[in-house]
């Protein structure tokens, strides 16, 4: 059985899950670092001090024994509180008056440390001990104590400590739980973090981290930010560095944004090896210049050296104030103040935020006036910080200085390590320690004066240095894999676009995309240039048609109708079809009024009647603006200009309106028609478009088999109208992934043009996310081979349904079942289990395509006619104008001429012929 949940294995998860699993599985562990185990020593010393003098004082103290706590003992020292899942180690327990399962009394627990501050994992381990004590005497204690190295008590309430604790436990529970059940749970990954250096483990770990390219190497990378990289499909240092995208600052910003450090340009900088500028460094040096370093020890709030570099010109002395005891901290302190004023002008250099503090501490815990030097502070730091970038994993000092070839004479030093020969040095006094703290914080001092060096060489030759490159090109990444990828993608796209012959495919036509823009604009003193007040019908030569009388009444069909000599005309200016094109026509119909005695009234002959006593527009004239405005997306203004320019009559801007709704009226029956050869079609492709009428958002659908089309109006995109349209379909309904659809009561299938661009553009932004680029590389394996068939036998049923038996094994590998970590790839997976019975219909089928290119080519005219419009439009004018464009699509799509089917008066288009010549329409 692997370690049961002990204090350490508590305190070592709040640390680092990985630690604390290795703790609980006995993985083999390194050397514990010399400063923990002086902490542990300390520990020891201060609970023998305390129970010292507790001792003194007359306690009743004795060791905890198997049934110590039924002793009613006042003080048990060295107890080991053990339940069936945890061990907790309690350096003394008190015993109190409350009840518990014990009697009358119960324990509370007191733990020693060898720090003179309490930290959140020392109160960490008081809870654990707490919980623990809890389930042994059945009564949770009220507060318990902590000892530090001084000897000084600090009460510590328990009441809310269960909040801080049960998210530890619940995980190391739920390992522990597996191994007893003879599982192996996952282990944690790396994830290096400023613990590091205390951990046994940090070797194992670090070269398993240089091993994977971890991004926890970064030093700035915290667990949130690489659990957010990782659903994204980032894994390692170089896919983060090609993520990196410059964003350039507005020069004239009045709120700058705050500087930032850049992950993925610092590990750009490490793959390329370069150091990349955000900004430049500008140092201003002077002639004299002090260089700062502190050392002090964190722990007790206290300083005991101040290593002062002084350089003038080339020549440089190295000052250095030592305190043998912390005693001596005031005499340090007034020396290095002196030495620093008598360079009142020279900048005093320093890095990060230490020494500051250190300084505006000692100057209020001395009552030093020293806001003079304090002024002339400059940290390095911030130079660096988000706008140099070295090909270092951190910017601390002693990792740039490696970079920049600065040595140290010991190879373990560092500030930690710096506390450890402090200890050695108050123990006995040995001044080879003492050198060898001088040496390390002279070299930081020599360190920081390269370092600040560099950047001023940085500052003044950034354009002419080879190692050093500017953060501001964009680059877009993709890996070489990727880019098969998105080859194979882009001919299944163009795929979808090409026109076949009959044999095969019948994919996008190259065809005419035309369309509308409905709604009148107001006549302005620019749309009146162009269109002359209306004035009489010029006296040309016309063609003059006698028109007989009619027999009977019209109204009462009275046989005793009787021709007047009351004489009635109408002069129609008309356009009809030549063989060579259109040829204007004026035409003066002529006949004499009938009298009926019963209705007592006149009549025209009832051919004249056609013709309103307002009218002067044959049909031949009101087709060619209609086509004008629904095929050639012209506004009403440029009808009325066309018709000036071509004919040389004028029109009202508002006649090419009246003729849209009174045509859209004549060709109901047809749009009729139309719906009904659509419902009765095998498989129908929908689409919308947003639309701006009168200043809201409105919806146009679209429905399409290729042959027939309609468009709807609505003023929301809730799918209502395709559920109305499609009741009682039985047909396959083609279309993209809107939610909408899904619920429409009918065989479906999805567009896979859509997915794979989405799969597409997401590679491309993502071009490092191997997770996902793995699941697209399983998509293209099962899509390409299909298109392959389709490209060469066609959509054949009996051709394309063998591919059923990889669809299956695809969903059973790669999407059922499977745990992905990459965001991206978790959507697509759902996607493909959401849309499982509607992405592979087409095999099942013959002549069903699989993808919505149809319903996109039906809608473009009008989303082309939107743009043009650039103005709302008006809902009642729009709906008629849409069921012309039903009617000119579907000419389109079945090779006849619009032009010439509104020209012949037919309402039938089934009984209108294709076009004689077939030609490509413009767009």
């Amino acid at each position: 059985m692997k370690q049961p949940i002990n204090t350490h294995v508590a305190v070592a998860y709040s640390h680092c899950p990985r630690k604390a699993f290795l703790l609980m599985s006995n993985a083999k562990a390194g050397k514990v670092h010399e400063y923990v185990e002086i902490l542990a020593q300390k520990e020891r010393a201060a609970q023998a001090a305390y129970l010292e003098k507790l001792s003194q004082n007359g306690k009743d103290i004795r060791p905890y024994a198997i049934h110590g706590l039924k002793s009613k003992s006042a003080l048990l020292t060295n107890a080991t509180l053990q339940t069936e899942t945890m061990i907790a180690e309690c350096g003394l327990l008190t015993k109190v008056s409350t009840h518990s399962v014990l009697g009358h009394y119960s324990y509370e627990p007191t733990l020693f440390v060898g720090t003179h501050s309490i930290s959140k994992e020392q109160k960490l381990a008081l809870f654990f001990t707490a919980h623990a004590l809890a389930q042994v005497q059945g009564k949770p204690p009220a507060k318990g104590h902590i000892v530090n190295a001084e000897g000084k008590s600090s009460k510590v309430k328990l009441d809310e400590s269960t909040q801080t604790l049960l998210p530890v436990l619940e995980p190391l529970q739920e390992w522990l739980d597996a191994w007893v059940e003879g599982d192996t749970p996952e282990e944690p990954q790396v994830m290096l973090n400023k613990h590091c250096p205390l951990c046994q483990f940090r070797d194992a770990c670090q070269a398993k981290a240089n091993q994977e390219d971890n991004l926890s190497l970064l030093d700035r990378m915290t667990p949130k930010t690489m659990r957010k990289l990782e659903r994204k499909g980032i894994f390692t240092v170089t896919q983060l560095s090609y993520t990196f995208k410059p964003r350039k600052r507005k020069k004239r910003a009045k709120n700058p944004p705050p500087v930032t450090h850049k992950l993925e340009l610092q590990a750009l900088a490490i793959r390329e090896k370069k150091i990349y500028i955000q900004e430049l460094p500008e140092i201003e040096r002077k002639p004299v210049e002090l260089f700062l370093d502190i050392e002090g020890i964190p722990d007790q709030n206290a300083y005991y050296l101040f290593g002062l570099l002084v350089c003038e010109g080339e020549t440089s002395t190295h000052h250095s104030f030592w305190a043998d005891t912390l005693a001596d901290e005031a005499q340090i302190w007034q020396h290095f103040v002196e030495k620093a004023s008598e360079y009142p002008d020279a900048p005093i250099y320093h890095y990060g935020n230490y020494e500051v503090k250190a300084l505006k501490k000692l100057a209020n815990r001395y009552e030093t006036e020293a806001e003079a030097i304090i002024k002339r502070l400059v940290n390095v730091n911030g130079f660096i910080y988000g706008k140099v970038y070295f090909p270092t994993y951190s910017n601390r000092l002693k990792d740039l200085g490696h970079f920049i070839g600065t040595e140290w004479s010991s190879p373990e030093a560092s500030g930690l390590q710096s506390l450890v020969w402090r200890e050695h040095w108050e123990e006995g006094q040995d001044t080879r320690i003492q050198q060898l703290l001088m040496m390390y914080n002279r070299e930081d001092c020599q360190a920081l004066k390269m370092l600040t060096g560099e950047l001023a060489k940085i500052n003044n030759s950034s354009n002419t240095l080879s190692e050093v490159d500017f953060a501001d090109q964009y680059k877009e990444q993709t890996s070489d894999l990727g880019q098969q990828v998105h080859s194979q993608f882009k001919e299944i796209l163009n795929f979808a676009h090409f026109g076949y012959d009959s044999k095969k495919i019948c994919f996008r036509q190259k065809t005419d995309q035309i369309n509308p823009e409905a709604g009148p604009k107001k006549e302005t003193k620019k749309t009146k240039k162009f269109v002359p007040k209306q004035s009489e019908i010029r006296q040309k030569k016309r063609k003059i048609v006698q028109i007989a009388s009619d027999d009977t009444c019209p109204q009462c069909r009275n046989n005793s109708y009787k021709v007047t000599t009351i004489k009635v005309r109408r002069v129609i200016l008309d356009l009809v079809l030549t063989k060579s094109g259109i040829k204007k026509t004026l035409t003066e119909y002529s006949g004499f009024k009938s009298y009926c005695s019963k209705c007592d009234k006149h009549y025209a002959p009832a051919y004249m009647q056609k013709y309103t006593s307002h009218q002067i527009y044959g049909h031949g004239f009101r087709a060619w603006m209609v086509h004008q405005r629904v095929a050639l997306r012209l506004p009403y203004e440029s009808i009325v200009e066309s018709a000036f320019e071509y004919f040389n009559e004028e029109i009202s801007v508002t006649m090419p309106m009246y003729s849209l709704q009174t045509f859209a009226k004549k060709y109901t029956d047809t749009y009729s028609a139309i719906v009904k050869d659509l419902l009765n079609s095998p498989s129908i492709h929908v689409d919308e478009t947003k639309v701006n009428i009168r200043g809201a958002n409105w919806y146009v659908w679209v429905f399409t088999n290729d042959k027939q089309v309609i468009f709807k109006l609505r003023e929301t995109r809730e799918a209502e109208v395709v559920h109305e349209f499609l009741a009682n379909y039985n047909g396959i309904l083609i279309s993209d992934f809107y939610p909408g659809y899904d619920s429409v009561n009918c065989r479906q299938q999805k567009c896979w043009v859509h997915l794979i661009r989405d799969l597409n553009e997401d590679l491309l932004v993502n071009p490092f996310d191997k997770e996902l680029e793995q699941f697209i590389l399983q998509v293209r394996d099962l899509i390409i081979p299909i298109m392959e068939t389709i490209q060469k036998y066609g959509l054949k049923k009996r051709n394309l349904s063998r591919f059923h038996p990889q669809v299956v094994k695809f969903y059973q590998n790669v999407i059922e079942g499977k745990t992905y970590k990459s965001d991206l790839t978790i959507k697509y997976q759902n996607r493909f289990i959401r849309y499982n019975d509607s992405l592979f219909s087409f095999l099942e089928h013959d002549g069903i395509l699989w993808h919505n290119n149809t319903a996109e080519r039906a809608i473009r005219p009008f989303a082309i006619q939107r743009e043009i419009s650039k103005v709302p439009l008006q809902d009642s004018v729009t709906k008629d104008y849409l069921i012309l464009l039903s009617i000119r699509q579907t000419c389109r799509f079945q090779g006849k001429s619009f032009f010439k089917f509104l020209f012949s008066g037919k309402t039938d288009l089934d009984e209108f012929q294709k076009s004689k010549r077939s030609r490509k329409a413009p767009r």
